[in-house]
């Protein structure tokens, strides 16, 4: 009984709600309102996203074979701790490096199907530069990874691509990894079609290659 004298008791509560709802709103006028204002939102939500869809893309540059599309030069400030700078087209990069190797990291777009027969080009972004210990116990301490871009990887548009299948377009990523970190070694960083590749532009880089092989 007093299960059902509960449900009794909702009952009524939900008969006067619905009273209430069909006395004043049941020539439901402020329903269109309503959804024109839940239209507006989704409108605006979807363009905000289109924004930064075009703020991102406008980040990435056309992939052309053979390109140089950065210099790195690394100078010691302590044991295992390198003042990087990266220079690209886009300007001057001033980085902290901790370790005994470098890698970088650059997210790619590839077009397929039509766009790609249309003419659109590949693209690439620089992504990150992190150093590494040779010493696996040194590995396990945290060793910061550089951001080579502002956009936060919650609305980083190659993320989300990297997760979905459009068919007509994909996210792909080249690397350069366990590269000899030198006091006054400085690279250059080339871009093809099928990846990146480092090339020694002084002594110091070219005796800290040999020294790595």
């Amino acid at each position: 009984m007093q299960y059902a004298g509960l449900a009794v008791l909702v009952g009524c509560l939900a008969l006067l709600l619905l009273s209430l709802i069909l006395r004043f709103g049941w020539r439901l006028d402020w329903l269109l309102g309503w959804l024109k204002g839940m239209l507006l939102l989704a409108l605006l939500g979807c363009c905000a996203a289109v924004a930064v869809i075009a703020w991102e893309l406008y980040q990435f540059r056309p992939i052309t074979d053979g390109a140089q599309i950065a210099t790195l030069e690394l100078n010691e400030s302590a044991p295992q701790r390198f003042d990087a700078t990266l220079r690209t087209a886009d300007g001057v990069q001033q980085l902290q490096l901790q370790g005994d190797l470098w890698e970088l990291e650059v997210q790619v777009l590839r077009w397929q199907g039509l766009l790609h027969a249309l003419g659109l080009e590949d693209g690439y972004r620089l992504d990150r530069l992190s150093g590494r210990y040779l010493a696996l116990e040194q590995q396990t301490e945290v060793t910061p990874t550089q951001p080579l871009h502002d956009t936060p990887r919650w609305r980083d548009a190659w993320s989300w691509l990297d997760g979905v299948d459009l068919g007509w377009l994909y996210a792909d990523a080249f690397a350069i990894r366990f590269m000899p970190a030198a006091d006054g070694a400085r690279y250059a960083i080339e871009i093809g079609t099928t990846g990146l590749s480092p090339v020694a532009m002084n002594p110091q880089a070219l005796t800290a290659l040999k020294g790595f092989d």
